[in-house]
């Protein structure tokens, strides 16, 4: 792809993120949006609606569950999904959410959770750091599997190289981890 391309990609995207963050409601810290895209599986609708469900169950009335799935596999929808910073949680393959985490996309999980826990979801990645917000590669828990998740078990899906992680654009750090360990009941 020329560097024309790519700049003209960059440029649609950046326009499309400042449309976009207009978009909504106030109520973004009292909401959890989830997004999933595995590379290769597609789960069927019904295993979506039960997840949202049981976890809107779980973490009461005051807090509003969005679930939202891709049916196909695209790396440019997971693009712009990341890009546009809507979602809190983002459900990908490994592959994808090691490749994101390198450029800062997720945050570590390790003030949360004990790495030793989940040794499948540490690895290098991008955190900011320093005044100057510089990145830097650090290794931390940034992924928990599906297949360590009770609800995703109970669903009947729950494959071991499809991870959940915290996305650095989440509105609420703190409901996010909630409904992460809702999913681990």
């Amino acid at each position: 792809m020329s560097g024309k391309w790519k700049g003209s990609i960059v440029v649609a995207l950046l326009v499309m993120m400042t449309l976009i963050s207009g978009c909504g409601g106030d109520d973004s810290k009292n909401s959890v949006t989830i997004f999933m895209m595995p590379n290769g599986l597609t789960p069927d609708s019904k295993f979506q609606e039960t997840v949202k469900d049981k976890l809107q169950d779980k973490l009461g009335e005051e807090t509003k569950v969005e679930f939202n799935s891709s049916p196909i596999y695209n790396i440019q929808k997971l693009m712009v999904e990341y890009a546009a910073g809507m979602n809190d949680l983002v459900i990908l393959s490994k592959a994808d959410v090691e490749n994101y985490g390198k450029n800062g996309a997720n945050l570590p999980l390790d003030d949360y959770f004990k790495a030793e826990d989940y040794p499948e979801g540490v690895f290098e990645g991008g955190v900011i750091r320093g005044e100057e917000e510089e990145l830097v590669q650090e290794k931390h828990l940034f992924a928990i599997p599906l297949s360590k998740l009770k609800m995703f078990k109970d669903a009947g899906f729950a494959p071991d190289d499809v991870f959940v992680t915290l996305a650095v654009s989440a509105d609420s750090v703190d409901k996010s981890i909630a409904a992460i360990k809702a999913m681990m009941e």
